[in-house]
């Protein structure tokens, strides 16, 4: 039983990174109609942005700037660049693709993510290498009835929770949420009505980007390596999430990104090397959720965005 308790707490940890990603991929579907593929892409851009701070700091000799103050910095500097990206590839990518085929704009994602990755390769010092992420999460774990958690695991766990409440919040209990709520139901007639379609789509972008930016950050806290593909995994991961729980539909997001989580530990727990097979065993539960419920676990038939 504390074996299963181990794993579960792991599944936790890995289930807030991914949930991040998977309800931005939701948010920008339910916007704009189209799977943003270049979503973990974002997130590298976030996560390299952090580490440009964190290198230049740390490089300066006999510096003496308080590690909370170096972390706050780096975070920032994470999340701006992060949402600079997300808006950019929106204005630049999909906004001029208002009214093709949603295949045109996930083809045009696929192009921007490749871009992003090129330049991170390409521009970023040493950037075809995997990077040491510096550990600002103490190395501390605690014990609880036999089980292990560590203060990493803690952290992402909690600042999952208060994002997913506090887009909660906004999403159900404000004016840009309606706004938001009207055009996932119907765009045409949020429109007709007034609201103002293009600020509240750029406005979702940037909480969006900023939620990738976020979940890139965690996983590097989480793993302390990073490298310019991460975006690639990040984006398969979440997108999954998303698609088992219901592209769309945040709370279907959540409960994807738990289940992928999950069977990623458990898989890597119980299988002989199932770190080897963790995806495998992660992609076919996706295949036989879209074969019993082809719009995933809380979607709705007829394409309603929720």
């Amino acid at each position: 039983m504390d074996l299963f308790l181990q794993y579960l707490v792991n599944a936790l940890a890995l289930s807030a990174i991914y949930a991040l990603i998977a309800i931005g991929i939701s948010l920008f579907f339910g916007i704009v109609g189209v799977v943003n593929l270049a979503h973990g892409d974002i997130a590298a851009v976030g996560v390299f942005a952090a580490l440009a701070v964190l290198q230049a700091v740390l490089a300066v000799p006999g510096t003496e700037t308080p590690e909370i103050m170096v972390s706050i910095v780096a975070i920032v500097a994470g999340g701006l660049g992060a949402i600079a990206t997300g808006v950019i590839f929106y204005l630049v990518a999909l906004k001029p693709l208002a009214g093709a085929p949603p295949i045109i704009g996930l083809l045009s994602s696929v192009g921007a993510g490749f871009v992003i990755r090129e330049a991170i390769l390409n521009f970023y010092p040493n950037g075809r290498n995997p990077q040491s992420f510096p550990s600002i999460i103490p190395p501390k774990s605690f014990e609880v009835a036999g089980v292990f958690i560590d203060l990493k695991q803690i952290v992402l766990v909690a600042t999952t929770a208060v994002l997913v409440f506090s887009l909660t919040y906004v999403v159900e209990k404000t004016r840009l949420g309606r706004a938001t709520r009207s055009i996932l139901n119907n765009r045409e007639v949020a429109m007709s009505l007034g609201v103002p379609v293009l600020k509240v789509t750029v406005t979702m972008f940037v909480i969006g980007a900023a939620l990738a930016g976020i979940a890139g950050l965690l996983n590097a806290f989480y793993y302390n390596v990073v490298q310019s593909d991460m975006g690639v995994l990040l984006t398969v991961k979440g997108f999954t999430a998303a698609v088992v729980g219901g592209l769309g539909n945040i709370y279907g997001a959540l409960l994807g990104a738990f289940l992928i989580g999950l069977i990623e530990s458990m898989a890597s727990g119980y299988i002989p090397d199932g770190s080897a097979y963790k995806d495998v065993a992660v992609f076919a539960v996706l295949i036989i959720v879209l074969i019993a419920r082809p719009n995933g676990l809380l979607g709705r038939a007829g394409g309603d965005r929720v």
